[in-house]
Parts: structure tokens; sequence; C-alpha cells
């Protein structure tokens, strides 16, 4: 079950990493025009963000754990926000982003302002609940959960700074087709994991 658990949160860690937003291109601005550290504080901020929310989710999902049927509409809720979130991903179209002034000094603001744009997204909460929901639906016990979200977290983090330490040699060869290719497959893959969350269940 923790094997599972680490497997699991590495590849949906890999496929979050791979979805090109905000964050993805801010942090390839910074790694270019500030360096890996002020990129490395966004990052931070991000993470602790996420932290927070798989904190709320879980916390919230097993107080309704008890429900009669829960699994059965845990299982259901957060397949169809897995599925919904692949979708999204797969049918968005790649724009180059506008030039991004980044005034902020130092690496507190950088900090609070990755928590506060991905706070700000308020699917990132549905995102975290669909796979604490994804977890119980697995009878996942306490030790393996924490296992799987450490392993989303910690592959978020190291490809953030794999992404800091290649920002220019991104910016020199990606060009517009290679993040939609990346979208194609960050989607895919996250829709397969609602299928069959969702599958799993009826």
């Amino acid at each position: 079950m923790i094997f599972e658990g680490l497997q699991d949160g590495i590849l949906l860690g890999l496929l979050l990493s791979l979805a090109a937003g905000p964050i993805f291109f801010m942090l390839i601005q910074l790694g270019i025009e500030r360096g890996i550290l002020p990129g490395l504080a966004l990052s931070a901020g991000v993470l602790f963000s996420d932290v927070f929310y798989v904190v709320v989710a879980y916390k919230g999902v097993v107080w309704l754990s008890d429900s009669p049927n829960f699994k059965l509409y845990m299982g259901i809720i957060g397949g169809l926000i897995l599925i919904g979130f692949g979708l999204a991903t797969i049918l968005s179209k790649y724009k180059p982003p506008k030039k991004t002034t980044i005034s902020t000094q130092n690496y507190i603001g950088y900090f609070f302002k990755g928590m506060a744009i991905n706070t700000l997204n308020p699917f990132v909460l549905f995102l975290w609940i669909a796979v604490t929901g994804n977890m119980i639906e697995k009878n996942m016990n306490h030790t393996a959960c924490i296992v799987h979200f450490l392993a989303i977290i910690s592959t978020v983090a190291i490809t953030d700074f794999i992404k800091l330490l290649l920002a220019h040699k991104i910016k020199a060869y990606m060009k517009p087709k290679h993040f939609q290719w990346m979208r194609y497959i960050a989607g895919g893959g996250i829709l397969i994991f609602g299928l069959i969350m969702f599958i799993r269940v009826l």
C-alpha cells in the first residue's frame, strides 16, 4: 500500500508539473531574469499553499468519511474533478505568455507571490479534494496517505528546481507546439487517473 502510494504520487506529481500553467512560465521567466534563488522562493510559496490545501482537503474528507456511501460519492465526484481537469488541460490552447513585470525585490516577496497565485486559484482545492478522495477510496492507511502526499509535493518541487536550472535552454528550444504536447500528455494522464477512480466505484 505504501509503495503504491509512493508510485502513484510520483506519477501524479510529474503530470501536474507538466501542465504548463501560469506558475510554469513564471518560474521560467524568473530563472532567466533573476536566477535560481528567486524562482525557488516562488516555488516554495506555491508548495506552502499546496500543503495548506492538502491539510484542509484531508481533514474535510476524513471528517466526512463515516457518512453512508461516502466512497461511492467521493469516487464519483473526485473522478469527475480529475476528468474535468484533464479535459480542460487537453482542450486548452497554448498561448505564449505576456511579458510579466517582476518588480518584487526580495525572496519573501517572491514567496508570497507564489503562495497568493496558487491560493487564489479555486480549482487547486478541488484538485486536492479529488486526490484525497482517491486515497480514501483505495483504503490507504494514514502512513500511506502521508507518503502519497509527500511524493506528489516532492516530485513537483524537484521538477521545479530542474526547470529553473534549465531555464535558458528551455526558453531557447521549447516551441509553442512542444508546450501544447506537454498539455496533451499531462491532461491525458490526469484524465486516465480520473476515469480509473470513477470506474472503480461503479
